[in-house]
């Protein structure tokens, strides 16, 4: 996994409240503290779409109805 660097502007009442944000909750350093709530939010939204797909498949509502042999082609095309 390799690293990527950027840039981050924010106002600065934002700034200041995310600097004491991470000192009182024990992040290292403001970079680890926005990684980690990307990572949340970036799961939590995975999470809620993969919960919607879900939902929508056991209900029927666009989902491809395959016979047996159809699903197995389908499987092998992709």
């Amino acid at each position: 996994m390799g690293l990527k660097q950027i840039s981050l502007t924010m106002p600065r009442n934002l700034f200041e409240a995310s600097n004491q944000y991470y000192k009182e909750y024990g992040y290292r350093n403001l970079q680890e503290f926005i990684i980690d709530l990307i990572r949340k939010k970036v799961i939590m939204e995975n999470l809620s779409r993969y919960k919607e797909i879900e939902e929508r498949m056991k209900r029927g509502i666009g989902v491809k109805r395959f016979s047996q042999k159809e699903a197995v082609n389908y499987l092998k095309d992709l």
